[in-house]
């Protein structure tokens, strides 16, 4: 079991590193090619759609067929996506290859995270979670520094090490355990989700998706035209969050393991998450906005824990491939549709606008979700703040 959990964590290392390797620096080569921020937000957001529309029923696929063929599959059209984006020049030949790599990306992320749960999580969740978010942070830091070297050093390079780091997603994919298929039934899957805490949960992934469209649209540009970042500069601040968040999750888990009140922990996080996401906007030089940006993500590591730990919890194990579809599915609805909003701010007020404006809706959907649950006793049961 240690040689699988190893061999999982190191596939979804290698799937963060080269997506956030491309999509950290996306947004600026995009705006270099001549796209307007309107045009950037739609090649953002249809990356994030795409992603979407492929998410649910490759998951369901993925229950009652294989979980790492699926995956196989993801690694085999990111990789040729990577291939494809050095001929794109403009806007609308952008679409087709942007849609292609959302759909390999969506098999990727939903079932290698799906097949992890499957088999690892259902005892020392707390932990297992931890460890495995550990190589998601790993490589949503490192990936975008390596960019940043690469563009500011080699910049012909940076494609077809992401297609050749997909390549090798690919071949470690190959030697990853598998999991007995489901027979399919629509109704289990609507028995699952159609709960007050499955459906609070929902709730929450949508509004943690919306920061992660303005992130994806906003924050490379923000670094790069308000306070004048370069490349190199942007990486670097992508790998200190990145490890940062690293350090802290492994503390996270074992706090879990103690304390069962997940849904205290998730909606404190997300309520310090908006804070920060605010004060974003009010950053002026490399050391405030990695101030600010250290605090924000810390928010973020305590939500995203347990936003993982509760699918854990929640949903039968055998069924994970399909309500993980759902979930994420859920959250990049929320990442394209605050794609879209956030081009349409940073056009009218700038780039601050769009984390001023999530900050906001963050933190008063927390509050307004504590007090939901605190107004009734039988939702404090379900959500396990008293017995």
């Amino acid at each position: 079991m240690t040689a699988q959990i190893t061999l999982s964590i190191a596939v979804r290392f290698g799937i963060n590193f080269i997506h956030w390797m491309v999509l950290a620096h996306l947004p600026v080569l995009l705006r270099s090619y001549g796209l307007t921020d309107l045009e950037l937000a739609t090649v953002i957001g249809l990356f994030s759609l795409s992603s979407m529309a492929l998410m649910l029923p490759m998951g369901v696929f993925s229950d009652y067929f294989s979980p790492r063929r699926t995956l196989l599959f993801g690694a085999l059209l990111q990789a040729w996506y990577f291939m494809s984006l050095p001929a794109i020049k403009t806007f609308w030949s952008f679409l087709p290859i942007v849609f292609i790599g959302g759909l390999g990306t969506a098999s990727l992320l939903v079932v290698s995270e799906s097949l992890y749960m499957k088999l690892f999580c259902q005892e020392k969740r707390g932990r297992r979670v931890a460890i495995y978010q550990l190589s998601t942070y790993l490589g949503y830091g490192l990936g975008p520094l390596a960019g940043g070297i690469l563009l500011q050093n080699h910049s012909y390079l940076l494609f077809p090490m992401a297609a050749a780091g997909a390549c090798l997603v690919l071949i470690l994919g190959f030697f990853l355990k598998d999991s007995e298929p489901i027979v399919f039934s629509f109704k289990e899957y609507g028995n699952d989700i159609l709960r007050p805490t499955p459906l609070l949960l929902m709730a929450c992934i949508f509004v943690m998706g919306t920061h992660f469209g303005v992130e994806q649209t906003s924050f490379s540009l923000f670094m790069n035209q308000n306070l004048g970042l370069s490349s190199k500069e942007i990486g670097l601040v992508f790998a200190g969050l990145g490890l940062w968040m690293a350090a802290a999750v492994p503390v996270i888990g074992a706090l879990h393991d103690k304390k069962k009140s997940v849904f205290i922990f998730l909606l404190s996080g997300l309520a310090v998450s908006g804070i920060f996401q605010v004060a974003t906007a009010w950053t002026t030089d490399f050391s405030s906005l990695l101030t600010i940006r250290l605090l924000h993500t810390m928010g973020d590591a305590v939500a995203l824990l347990e936003l993982s730990v509760l699918v854990a919890l929640l949903f039968p194990s055998r069924r994970l491939g399909g309500n993980s579809g759902l979930l994420y599915a859920i959250r990049t609805l929320a990442t394209f549709s605050a794609a879209i909003i956030s081009g349409g701010f940073n056009k009218e007020w700038g780039y601050g606008a769009s984390f001023l404006g999530n900050g906001i809706f963050v933190i008063l959907f927390a509050l307004a979700s504590a007090l939901f649950i605190w107004s009734s006793r039988k939702r404090m049961q379900a959500v396990g703040w008293v017995k």
